[in-house]
């Protein structure tokens, strides 16, 4: 008998994972939730302008890039970036705000992700900052 997350060896077929949710530019596709774990699949399809900025509320993830390359943009006004291909990977903590954009693969650029966190998964905001604000602690009756 398992401690951890799962109770026993599983998988999920490609057919068997179900839409995640979408940024304008990114669609999502859940390959797994269990407990504080979220992994999944993401299309990018932002090719001819950068997907909508968005955060992870309080997701911490790492990305590993399937195909492709992206550049991803952050910071206080958006203006810092970097690049990521096939075979890369990336981080972002909870609440870093973000988007990214095609810049080599066309219709073919895809990452997987793994998540760690609570909450909604994605949170798709107006414009660049450096981190969304922390949602406040809920009291209990």
């Amino acid at each position: 008998m398992s401690d951890g997350l799962f109770e026993k060896i599983g998988y999920v077929k490609s057919d068997q994972t179900v839409q995640g949710p979408i940024t304008p530019g990114q669609n999502r596709r859940k390959a797994i939730a269990a407990g504080d774990l979220w992994v999944g699949e993401c299309h990018v399809t932002a090719l001819e302008a950068p997907s909508q900025w968005h955060h992870h509320a309080e997701f911490d993830s790492v990305m590993y890039m399937l195909s492709g390359r992206i550049r991803v943009d952050f910071g206080e006004n958006g203006e810092q970036s970097f690049e990521i291909g096939k075979g890369d990977y990336a981080y972002f903590p909870r609440r870093a705000i973000h988007r990214c954009q095609i810049i080599e693969g066309g219709n073919d650029v895809r990452y997987v992700f793994v998540r760690l966190g609570k909450g909604e998964t994605v949170v798709n905001v107006d414009g660049p900052g450096p981190f969304a604000p922390a949602e406040p602690a809920k009291m209990s009756a």
